[in-house]
């Protein structure tokens, strides 16, 4: 794989996590900050996936915002939360 070299700030408290992160697990910070990019954009991947399968059956069931608000309070007042 192809590598670029990149110049990033990122505040100390993050750069010390990360290095701790980086000598549990034996790797190098910049392993450490590639696999959490990588994980980043596959999440971000999944969520635009999710929404759009949300959007589809909402138009499906003829749900539109608005409704989707309503029909979700009163979900959440018809059955208890459990803790």
């Amino acid at each position: 794989m192809r590598t670029r070299t990149l110049n990033i700030s990122l505040p100390e408290r993050l750069v010390e996590a990360l290095d701790r992160r980086a000598q549990a697990e034996a790797r190098s910070r910049s392993e450490v900050i590639r696999a959490a990019a990588l994980s980043y954009l596959q999440w971000w991947d999944e969520w635009r996936t999710l929404q759009a399968y949300g959007r589809r059956r909402g138009r499906r069931l003829g749900v539109r915002p608005r409704g989707l608000e309503r029909l979700i309070a009163q979900a959440r007042t018809e059955r208890p939360v459990r803790r």
